[in-house]
C-alpha cells in the first residue's frame, strides 16, 4: 500500500498547459489539507485524510484534466470505476464524506489550481489567467457557506498581494 501511495504522490500535474513550475500530486495534496485548515481550522480527520490521498489513484490512471471529464460524463464514470478498483486493490484510505464535506472538498481542490495559477501568472505566465478564472468562477458556483466564500476569497486576494521577498 506505500508504494501505491508514494508513486501516486509522485505523479506530475498538468501535463496539459504551459506551466513555469512542476507540481506533484504529493505537492498539490498538501496544498489541499493546508487550505481546508485555513478554511475549517477543526475540520474532520475523515476530510483530510481524503484530501491527501484524493488523487493518489492517478498513478494508475493518468491525470485527465477536468475538462475532459465535464465534457464527457461516460469517461469520468468510467475513471471514477477504475480509480474505485485502484483505491480497493491497494487498500488507500478512501473515507466515506458527508456531502458538505465533498463539496469543501471540491472547493479546496480547485482552489489549490486557482493559487498555483496566480503564482504562474505572477511569474510571467498568461496562459494560467483562464485558469484563475474558470477555478474561481467554479468555486463560486459551489454554494459554500459564507464564512468558507470568506475564506477563500482572503487566501486568493493573499496570494496576489504577497511579495516574494526572504525576511
Amino acid at each position: 500500500m506505500i508504494t501505491e501511495i508514494r508513486n501516486g504522490m509522485a505523479v506530475t500535474r498538468y501535463h496539459t498547459h504551459p506551466r513555469l513550475r512542476t507540481e506533484t500530486v504529493g505537492h498539490h495534496s498538501a496544498n489541499v489539507c493546508a487550505i481546508l485548515l485555513r478554511i475549517e481550522p477543526n475540520c474532520a480527520r475523515d476530510l483530510l485524510v481524503r484530501a491527501l490521498m484524493h488523487d493518489v489513484p492517478e498513478y494508475y490512471t493518468g491525470d485527465v484534466p477536468a475538462p475532459a471529464k465535464w465534457d464527457s460524463p461516460d469517461l469520468k464514470d468510467e475513471l471514477d470505476r477504475r480509480e474505485g478498483y485502484y483505491i480497493v486493490k491497494h487498500s488507500i484510505p478512501d473515507p466515506e464524506l458527508t456531502p458538505q464535506q465533498g463539496t469543501l472538498l471540491k472547493a479546496a481542490d480547485m482552489l489549490d489550481l486557482v493559487l498555483s495559477s496566480i503564482e504562474e501568472v505572477k511569474m510571467g505566465n498568461s496562459y494560467a489567467n483562464k485558469l484563475v478564472s474558470t477555478g474561481r468562477e467554479y468555486i463560486m458556483g459551489l454554494g459554500l457557506p459564507g464564512h468558507a466564500r470568506r475564506a477563500i476569497e482572503a487566501m486568493i486576494e493573499e496570494v496576489w498581494e504577497y511579495q516574494y521577498e526572504r525576511e
